[in-house]
Order: C-alpha cells, then structure tokens, then sequence
C-alpha cells in the first residue's frame, strides 16, 4: 500500500516539475523569438535631435517617432500616424525635385528612380546614418528575420521623422529637412533605367524628336583577328556624335553607344534646382479672404 502511495506521489510530484519546466521552457522561447527591442532614454532623444539639427516643440514627440506599433502590444502612442503623414510628404517633395532635375526621365522611370534611392532600404539607410537605430523601440515578429524587421521598422522611422517635422514645424521645415538630409546624395539612373532595346529606343527617340536617323560609326578598331579584338563605335545624328561605345564586335559595340546615347538624354541633368520653397501663410482653403469670416 505505502509503494502504490509513494509510486503515485513520484508521479504526481515528476509531473508538477515536468509541467514547470514546460512553461518556463516556452516563457524563455517566446522571450527569444519576440525579442524587445528598448534601448532608448530621453537623452538619447535629446541627442538625436541636435544631431539631426531638430528642436521639436512637442517634446515628446521623438519618443514617437522612435516607437513602433509593435512595441508594447500597442499600449503606447506610435509612430504609425507620423509614417503615413511622412510617406506622403516624401512622396510630394522628392516627386517634385526629381521631375526638377531630370526633365527629359520618361514618368515610369521617375517611379522606378524614386522607389530605388528613396524606397524602405534606402530609408533604413539613412535611419542607420542619423543614428537612430539604438533610439527605436519595437517587437520582432515571431519567425521574421530580426535584421529584415529592423530595417522595416528603420525605414518607417525615418518617414515618420520627416511626418513629425511636418506636423509640428509646418511645411517649409519639411521641404528643408528633405532636401537637407535625403536629397543631398547622388541618384543613380543607369541601374533603374530600363534598356532591353536601346537601338530601337534611340530611333524612336530621335523620330519624336526630330532629328535624323541615327548612324553607327567604326571610330577606332584593334585586333580583328585576334582572340581579343577591340571596336569602339559612335552614333551619329547629322554631323553630331551624340553616343559612343566599345566592345569585342561590331555589334556590341553599336549596342553599347546607343545605350549611352540614351543615359546622356535620360539622365540628363539641370545641376542647381531651384525649387518653389512654400510658405505657410500662403497655405488656405478657402478661395477669398472674405470666404473666411463663414462658419462651418
């Protein structure tokens, strides 16, 4: 009887033990897999600020910027009004300066242009660049990769930064803060820029725009019968070379100069844009300034 008893109790008392370890073995792995990311105070805020040159008036509105929706459970105010605010204003003001400084960029490209050099990774870029990846606080997702979420979360960080400048400082400190901090780098229009057929696109270019019909040119050659020739051809419009490229054929190397043909329109750029700095006091919805005095 007292060995059944005994028997029972072991039992009872592995199951208890087993049954804990569980709990906390599944504590510890959720801990693992949905990582808090926290690391911020309100000094890092403060010199987050003075180094991007910023002095909110609200002042806890870094701390928001900084604040994912996923931190928390969504407990505490996020940034994710502050994103959809800067999306928009980024897209508005990088529109304008691209359609600015390459007028000749055909609209698609200008998208392609725009998503490659002002998209999420480039964002998170500039996140890592203005030091604000020790100031975020957020949640790693269970199963995503934490170095693919960061940079999501960078990335909205930032347009929720420019989303917070608009808000509390108005327009003219957006505009400012773009063109200061994310317009400054080169724009690279080679790599987005599609090309599939550029001899085609170099006839139809000059067509729409009045010129003669291209002409490829043998300008230089070495070595055409070796194992390592060299051509170099240029394309002519008229009188006027207008693209030049190299290659091991004749071929490649009329394919090559009417590709930069193209890039030299394309890519062409206008080296000082000046753009039409807004003023808020100019900013209103109504049509007069009679049209004020009405009541809604």
């Amino acid at each position: 009887m007292f060995s059944i008893t005994r028997t029972r109790l072991s039992t009872k008392v592995a199951s208890v033990q087993v049954s804990s370890l569980s709990t906390f073995t599944s504590q510890k792995m959720a801990k693992q897999t949905n990582p808090i990311i926290n690391n911020s105070d309100e000094t890092t805020y403060a010199a987050l600020e003075a180094r991007l040159d910023v002095q909110f008036k609200d002042r806890k509105l870094m701390k928001q910027v900084c604040t994912h929706k996923s931190f928390d459970q969504g407990l505490e105010n996020s940034n994710e009004r502050l994103q959809w605010l800067g999306k928009r204003v980024l897209n508005l003001y990088v529109g304008e300066y691209l359609i600015a400084k390459y007028p000749n960029l055909p609209m698609e490209s200008l998208q392609d242009v725009q998503h490659a050099n002002f998209g999420m990774g480039s964002l998170a870029e500039v996140g890592k660049h203005f030091g604000m990846l020790p100031a975020l606080r957020w949640t790693s997702s269970a199963g995503s990769s934490q170095t693919v979420g960061a940079t999501k979360v960078l990335g909205k960080a930032v347009q929720a930064l420019v989303g917070a400048v608009y808000k509390d400082q108005g327009a003219v400190a957006a505009k400012e803060f773009i063109k200061r901090h994310l317009l400054t780098k080169p724009v690279d229009i080679e790599a987005v820029v599609q090309m599939k057929n550029p001899k085609m696109m170099l006839v139809e270019l000059t067509k729409r725009k009045g010129l003669d019909y291209p002409v490829a040119r043998l300008m230089k050659e070495t070595g055409r019968f070796t194992s390592s020739p060299v051509f170099i051809v240029g394309v002519f419009c008229g009188t006027r070379m207008i693209g030049m490229g190299f290659g091991s054929s004749l071929k490649m190397a009329e394919y090559r100069a009417a590709k930069d043909a193209l890039l030299k329109h394309y890519a062409k750029e206008v080296k000082d844009v000046q753009l039409v700095d807004a003023d808020d006091s100019d900013l209103t919805f109504f049509k007069d300034s009679n049209a004020a005095t009405l009541s809604l």
